[in-house]
């Protein structure tokens, strides 16, 4: 299957969850991921605002304890990571996401990350990810700079045994899914 083709499909796969098994899986994805060594010792997680079909990983919000907590937000073809003191404020971006205002002073240098939660349309069990197609991710993955953890982050139906995958492609360190 081309990228396309799977895109369409794994689209289809999700468009046959319900809310409520959305909700059930997150929570679950959400539990197994504040159980996790990596989750412990961290102490500056980058989160993603999840579209209506990706696991909801705010309810993390609820655990955060002491962390630190940053989103990212599209800086031209880059992802930049800046500082949340809460969820109240995400603004809608022009992608129809939820995303922190731009502030020079609440910019988190990408060696200070020590989990990063990674969305992505389907992964391989061997931690390959395709994401929607525009790279963000696989360009962040790719950056020197970032030392952290990466979590692919969700539901079971987005697992496929292959990805077609390209020289810029960039795996996770590990998948949480339920």
């Amino acid at each position: 299957m081309t990228k396309p083709e799977l895109r369409k499909a794994i689209r289809t796969r999700l468009a046959s969850l319900s809310e409520e098994e959305r909700a059930a899986k997150s929570a679950a994805i959400c539990r197994e991921i504040a159980a996790s060594d990596e989750w412990a010792a961290g102490r500056t997680v980058g989160f993603f605002s999840p579209l209506a079909s990706e696991p909801n990983v705010d309810l993390l919000w609820a655990v955060l304890g002491a962390r630190t907590v940053c989103y990212p937000r599209i800086d031209g073809d880059n992802l930049v990571f800046i500082l949340v003191p809460s969820r109240a404020a995400l603004l809608e971006s022009r992608w129809n996401l939820l995303e922190p205002p731009h502030r020079e002073d609440a910019v988190v240098p990408l060696e200070e990350l020590d989990l990063l939660l990674v969305p992505g349309l389907a992964f391989t069990p061997g931690r390959h990810r395709m994401g929607r197609g525009k790279g963000f991710y696989d360009r962040l993955l790719s950056r020197p700079a970032l030392r952290a953890t990466s979590f692919g982050v969700c539901f079971a139906p987005q697992i496929v045994p292959h990805l077609p995958t390209e020289e810029h492609d960039q795996p996770v360190t590990r998948l949480v899914f339920a």
